[in-house]
């Protein structure tokens, strides 16, 4: 076997696997709570549609293979985003779209830009495909798109931009996205990941369609697993132009997404009243969480997201394992180099009160 992994592509032996959050099975075994409340995912406390739960009930045709073009998903994505049909593909979660991008113009010659601090799947597929990493310092924790041009190298292919960021919640402006488009040569793909954009209640967020327009080497990515509530059936799209559609759908695996996945899906996009419950609840409960945090002496970063990242007086890794001991599960963030800090998800009422009352508990 040692004679084999010396053929390991480049990047793959050193490469840091991407680390789940802890699920409530796990700390039910290990530490047996009265009570378990999960806010490690930024997953939807609500839950997914109950029009996307009851559509998965009948289901009895999983003899059969999926749709393999999701050609029902796609005609609904295509009016929701006022977007062609063939402007779209989906995925296995809207991480595999990354990866087909990735995969697609990344190698052990070319280079990839990000910021420090922005979603740890970027590092991981970039350094799977042996490319170099340009990692560009953050400002108050956001992307920093003024200073990427001058970080770009003759071998730069492919541009990250988190909008909003994970685990940081802060976001960039049209404006400025606009601008860094307007700077980057049109051979470097730029990806606009917006697994979070719902959540967004600035008037100068991003406005997806007028890029898109613009630029064709843009591709923008979207996700079912947040807002949505469908993390565990793992399916998300991507918007682009014709051409890099055409492309990733050359290197993109037949079956993809399978039919529950579509189904689901189907139905959550057209269920406005929950998505809208949804939005409503992350607003008011994402102040009142801030502001409850803030009173309580921890340094919180102002975000965009349905999850906000805190620091205070305490070790991070420590009161993780102590808040999970109270059945609360939340996330330490040292894998994105911010080890002082804990990254909490927006939940219901009840949930929030629970994890205030446990970190008041064990921060003394």
């Amino acid at each position: 076997m040692s004679k084999l992994l010396d053929y390991l592509n480049k990047g793959i032996s050193d490469l840091h696997p991407y680390e789940p959050g802890r699920s409530i099975d796990e700390v039910v075994a290990e530490y047996n709570p009265e009570k378990v409340v999960k806010l490690a995912s930024n997953e939807n406390p609500l839950g997914p549609s109950p029009k996307a739960i009851h559509a998965l009930s009948g289901n009895k045709n999983l003899h059969l293979y999926p749709d393999g073009d999701s050609k029902k998903l796609k005609s609904l994505i295509a009016e929701h985003e006022s977007i062609n049909f063939n402007n779209i593909i989906i995925g296995n979660g809207s991480n595999e779209i990354l990866e087909l991008a990735a995969r697609a113009f990344l190698n052990k010659d070319s280079s990839a830009i990000m910021s420090k601090h922005a979603f740890a799947v970027y590092k991981i597929v970039t350094q799977a495909c042996g490319s170099e990493i340009i990692e560009v310092p953050a400002k108050e924790w956001g992307h920093d798109l003024s200073s990427f041009p001058t970080n770009v190298k003759d071998s730069t292919r492919v541009c990250f931009i988190a909008n909003p960021n994970n685990p940081t919640g802060t976001f960039n402006s049209h404006e400025e996205i606009d601008s860094l488009m307007n700077q980057l040569p049109s051979s470097i793909l730029v990806i606009l990941d917006l697994a979070y954009y719902e959540y967004v209640d600035s008037d100068d967020y991003v406005q997806v369609n007028k890029l898109l327009s613009k630029y064709k080497n843009l591709l923008v990515t979207k996700t079912f697993s947040k807002i949505q509530g469908l993390a565990s059936l793992r399916i998300g799209y991507g918007l682009a132009s014709d051409e890099l559609i055409g492309v990733l759908n050359k290197i993109r695996q037949p079956f993809n997404s399978n039919a529950l996945a579509q189904e689901a899906a189907c139905h959550a996009i057209l269920d406005k009243d929950h998505i809208r419950k949804s939005i409503e609840l992350n607003a008011s409960e994402r102040d009142y969480l801030f502001k409850e945090l803030t009173n309580i002496g921890m340094e919180c970063i102002p975000s965009q997201g349905n999850f906000i990242s805190f620091k205070g007086n305490f070790n991070a890794q420590n009161l993780f394992t102590d808040l999970m001991k109270q059945g609360v599960i939340v996330r330490p963030i040292a894998l994105y180099d911010m080890p002082e800090y804990i990254r909490v998800t927006i939940g219901t009422k009840d949930e929030n009160e629970y994890f205030l009352k446990k970190l008041k508990e064990v921060v003394k």
